[in-house]
């Protein structure tokens, strides 16, 4: 009967720190799979409750701003454009604080992951 409880009350921590959990910030993103190899691009989102806004940086190409939700522990993003300019991001916040999903655009799907990138306030730059 404890183990039973003990589960339960587990899950029910696991599931409040995905419904506390927020994308808000930088995250430094991997992508692979490009038609140009391995790219380091930059995501900075901000969260209110559950959607989510923000710009996609690559360094190849102009800004792009992004717009979908976060809910549930799964990110969903898109840029604006036609189907031939559009990129699709989803992915899941992992345990350890990282994200990983794909991302879809006309030139296919790539896997990405990302990692928050530190706040520049707490370290001094």
């Amino acid at each position: 009967m404890k183990l039973i409880a003990a589960l339960g009350i587990a899950a029910l921590a696991a599931i409040g720190v995905v419904a506390d959990a927020n994308v808000s910030g930088t995250w430094t993103m991997t992508v692979t799979g490009t038609p140009h190899g391995d790219m380091t691009t930059e995501l900075a989102l901000k969260q209110d409750g559950t959607k989510v806004t923000g710009v996609f940086s690559s360094g190849h190409m102009p800004d792009m701003d992004v717009a979908g939700e976060f809910k549930d522990g799964a990110l969903k993003l898109e840029t604006a454009g036609d189907a031939d300019s559009k990129f699709v991001f989803d992915a899941k916040l992992k345990d350890d604080g990282t994200l990983a999903g794909y991302l879809s655009s006309s030139m296919g799907d790539m896997k990405w992951t990302a990692v928050r990138a530190p706040d520049k306030k707490k370290d001094g730059r």
